[in-house]
């Protein structure tokens, strides 16, 4: 059995290789592994593979945005009773009047008491792909190619795109996000796009906070979030060696996501050193002060891509489930400042998870950096297909000397 590329999650892994040698006839698996963090990380350290437990799967049934759905898609399927918050949560009843007074969900009275029902087909109204009931249409020659969540269609179906449909390749010509409609026309250009975005995050309300176990005196906070993304171009990088070949201006709306978020600061100890540059490069002897003053923005954007990148090794998800941000200052800490936060809206329960156990993630993903042997960064530890920032800045082992600091080197 020949697995190309690590499947995603050690269960996926070991359900693959299992269709080979059923019975009791001796049979080989190989892996060969892609260029990104997990794939390398998994080669590198194979026992981890063989002695960690299965990813831990997390949701959230209380998602206060996707509860109406859940809740009216329920009713769809069988009647609803007051004794249902058992499932639903506590907030159960009122989410039952505003459907109600909303007319999507019917009153009776009964001998066994108050129940609702809905005479809508979910299975018809739902969207499965998205939780956003926005969708362009991808449209060549006539034809619908193709169907995307309109913030999917910002990022891969924007002017100037190359998007990739059932073999073939298409440049999108236009975008009319008031029609829902993007023009595409076929193309073979050797080129692949690549969106480049701004973002910030606004903390909207702490929910809960805990010390680090090596660290007691940087907090690590969970929080209401809403995060505002603005695309502002694209590259267009040659589809052999993904070197820049030039990037364009794009003029799209702003988005948001309201979700939930785990944050922490980087502590003035830990700050000091980098900002000098008064950190060891691994591998060799010098310090990134040899070169001049550290990196600090590219330190704690290094740390960043590189826990985001760790967290499917930990919990059940792909790494585009996850977004985060690193700043020098927040407004809302006063201080340099890392969040990771759901990429749904309401949050999904991934980050809430990893708040609880952040150590462990941050354990997970040092290890990585340390076997990555790389001089500078690569996609096999820091990089990450998904920056807006186009990977710039970036300092590996100014983010190896932060994470160290944060677990005491554990």
């Amino acid at each position: 059995m020949l697995v190309d590329g690590y499947p995603g999650t050690r269960m996926r892994t070991f359900q693959q290789a299992g269709r080979a040698g059923r019975g009791e006839d001796p049979a080989l698996v190989v892996l060969v592994g892609g260029e990104d963090q997990l794939d390398q990380y998994v080669l590198r350290n194979p026992d981890a593979l063989f002695t960690t437990g299965a990813e831990r799967a997390v949701t959230n049934p209380e998602n206060e945005q996707l509860l109406p759905d859940h809740v009216l898609a329920a009713a769809g399927e069988n009647w609803l009773s007051p004794d249902d918050d058992r499932h639903f949560g506590e907030t159960f009843p009122d989410v039952v009047a505003d459907l109600e007074s909303a007319g999507k969900l019917d009153r009776r009275t009964t001998d066994r008491g108050i129940r609702w029902l809905s005479n809508g087909r979910p299975h018809h109204d739902m969207n499965l792909r998205t939780v956003d009931d926005r969708e362009v249409k991808l449209v060549a020659n006539g034809d619908v190619v193709a169907r995307l969540p309109f913030e999917d269609a910002l990022r891969d179906a924007h002017p100037g795109a190359v998007y990739h449909h059932q073999g073939r390749r298409y440049e999108v010509t236009d975008l009319d996000l008031s029609a829902g409609v993007a023009e595409l026309d076929r193309t073979w250009a050797d080129y692949y796009t690549r969106v480049l975005h701004d973002k910030t995050i606004t903390v909207e309300t702490d929910v809960d906070e805990r010390a680090l176990p090596a660290r007691a005196d940087v907090p690590v906070r969970f929080a209401s979030v809403t995060m505002r993304k603005q695309i502002t171009g694209y590259e267009r990088r040659d589809g052999s060696s993904g070197e820049v070949l030039g990037q364009r201006p794009l003029d799209l709306p702003e988005t948001s996501l309201e979700t939930k978020a785990l944050y922490y600061t980087v502590p003035s100890d830990i700050e000091a050193p980098l900002r000098r540059g008064d950190y060891e490069r691994a591998g060799t002897a010098e310090t990134a002060a040899d070169g001049g003053a550290g990196d600090f923005p590219g330190s704690i954007h290094a740390a960043e891509h590189a826990m985001i990148s760790m967290f499917p090794f930990e919990y059940l998800c792909d790494r585009g489930d996850i977004g985060g941000l690193s700043t020098p200052r927040h407004p809302h800490t006063g201080e340099p400042t890392i969040f990771i936060y759901d990429g749904y809206p309401g949050g999904i329960g991934l980050t809430r998870a990893a708040y609880r156990e952040v150590a462990g993630l941050m354990d997970t993903t040092l290890s990585m950096l340390r076997s990555c042997d790389c001089a500078d960064g690569c996609p096999a530890c820091v990089q990450s297909p998904h920056c807006g920032n186009a990977n710039d800045p970036l300092d590996k082992h100014g983010a190896t000397h932060l994470l160290d600091g944060l677990t005491n080197g554990d």
